[in-house]
């Protein structure tokens, strides 16, 4: 009786259908910190259990509805129908691996999912360089950005203010380890390890200024640290004006440009005509210092207003810094402005012709006045013996040239009228004509002013 029982039953579960996975568990990638399932669809499961084990850390976690683990981040759930999902909550670094969903059955049957957790990119600052970082100028140096995320991330580099970080053409370096670096043709700036060392051959005061390495590996968000580089060096001085000058109650604008890093103590000394008795500068009424610093570059300007006597003589820009001084020199002169004389004319309109000299005051005479005779109206045919002989010197018209009167002046003066009316030149001619044509601009000028 007792064995046809278990006969009966053992037709029974022949009958029944077989326990079988509906599909595969599905690979799941997630960012550390956020949440994950997993999902184990199962047919046919009848009285049997299905349990979920973290194979990588040979973890048991849930038999059925029960959660077995101690973690709890790590929980169960049951549709009612055939799908058994396994929630981790807020998934960390260590989650990662293999997860094998497993039915009790006879013979007992088992799939496995990965979950991938990947991280954010990160930089390892005490792998790193400081974020405030000086230097001499012209030494080598190397910025280093350690990055660190799953997958390993790639560092970038970059300058804060836009500028070009290699100019020229770039060019690709194999080095002894294997690794590439990345540098301009004169390999005085290059990039190794994966972008994590910016190496500098030899460092410029160009060079100055904020760096940003950026770490990514395709995992948002990306991170980025800024390394400033501060390149040190001893002042230096440009004038781009050494010698100023301006007439006495003008205005002076004195100039000079340096360069230093530290930033640099200026000022402004002057000296007298002599270079003596140097002093320092200070703001006054008169006196006006501005100073503009961009960058390591400093502009240094001195504004005098209306000049004084005592403001003419020698100037220095003078810049300091821990490393040196540097200073430039700046002469001012005085400017001797001369204003046209003004001149009473007195003399009447008079028609030029060929034939008559122009009034006496309408133009300096090239002939003394006390050579003259009283009460002569300039006329050649009144000069005496005395007047044609001699020198005089006509500074309005022909300057410092001096002109020589021959004994037959007044001839000559008339042979001239006769061959200017006969169309053929002479040498006396070549000095008549400036002559008539600034008679005829002081007689216009007597018009104006009488």
């Amino acid at each position: 009786m007792r064995r046809d029982n278990d006969i009966a039953l053992a037709a029974q579960h022949t009958a029944l259908p077989r326990v079988s996975f509906a599909e595969p568990v599905p690979n799941v990638t997630v960012a550390v910190g956020r949440d994950a399932a997993l999902s184990c669809v199962v047919d046919n499961l009848g009285s049997h259990r299905v349990a979920w084990v973290h194979l990588d850390r040979q973890m048991i976690l849930t038999i059925h509805r029960q959660v077995v683990a101690r973690i709890g981040r790590f929980s169960v759930s049951y549709d009612h129908q055939r799908t058994w999902h396994l929630h981790i909550r807020g998934v960390q670094q260590e989650d990662a691996g293999r997860y094998m969903c497993q039915v009790n059955s006879e013979p007992m049957i088992s799939q496995v999912g990965h979950v991938h957790v990947v991280v954010p990119p990160s930089v390892i600052d005490e792998d790193s360089s400081p974020s405030q970082l000086s230097v001499r100028e012209n030494v080598r140096i190397s910025l280093l950005c350690r990055g660190r995320g799953v997958p390993s991330p790639r560092v970038n580099w970059k300058r804060e203010d836009g500028r070009p970080l290699i100019e020229g053409k770039t060019v690709n370096h194999q080095t002894e380890t294997g690794s590439t670096k990345r540098g301009d043709l004169a390999g005085r700036m290059i990039i190794a390890q994966d972008g994590e060392e910016m190496i500098f051959s030899k460092i410029s005061r160009t060079d100055s200024g904020a760096y940003l390495c950026i770490a990514s590996n395709g995992v948002p968000p990306s991170v980025s640290k800024r390394i400033t580089l501060d390149v040190e060096f001893e002042p230096m001085m440009f004038v781009p004006h050494q010698l100023l000058g301006s007439p006495l109650g003008g205005t002076l604008i004195l100039e000079c440009l340096t360069e230093a890093h530290p930033r640099p103590i200026t000022f402004w000394t002057r000296t007298d005509a002599n270079n003596v008795n140097g002093i320092m500068l200070l703001p006054s009424k008169r006196l006006r210092i501005d100073t503009l610093h961009v960058g390591y570059q400093t502009q240094m300007r001195l504004h005098i207003h209306q000049v004084e006597p005592q403001d003419i003589g020698h100037y220095k820009c003078v810049s300091k810094n821990s490393l040196g001084e540097a200073e430039g020199s700046i002469r001012v002169y005085e400017m001797l402005s001369t204003p046209p004389p003004s001149k009473q004319i007195d003399g009447r309109l008079t028609s030029v012709t060929t034939s008559t000299f122009p009034p006496a005051g309408a133009i300096p005479s090239a002939v003394n006045d006390g050579d003259r005779r009283p009460g002569s109206n300039g006329s050649p045919d009144e000069f005496t013996e005395s007047d044609r002989k001699g020198k005089a010197t006509h500074e309005s018209v022909l300057g410092d040239q001096t002109i020589t009167y021959e004994k037959n002046a007044a001839k000559k003066y008339n042979g001239v009228v006769n061959s200017r009316s006969n169309g053929s030149p002479s040498t006396s001619t070549m000095w008549l004509m400036p002559s008539l044509v600034i008679c005829i601009v002081w007689s216009s000028f007597s018009i104006m002013f009488r």
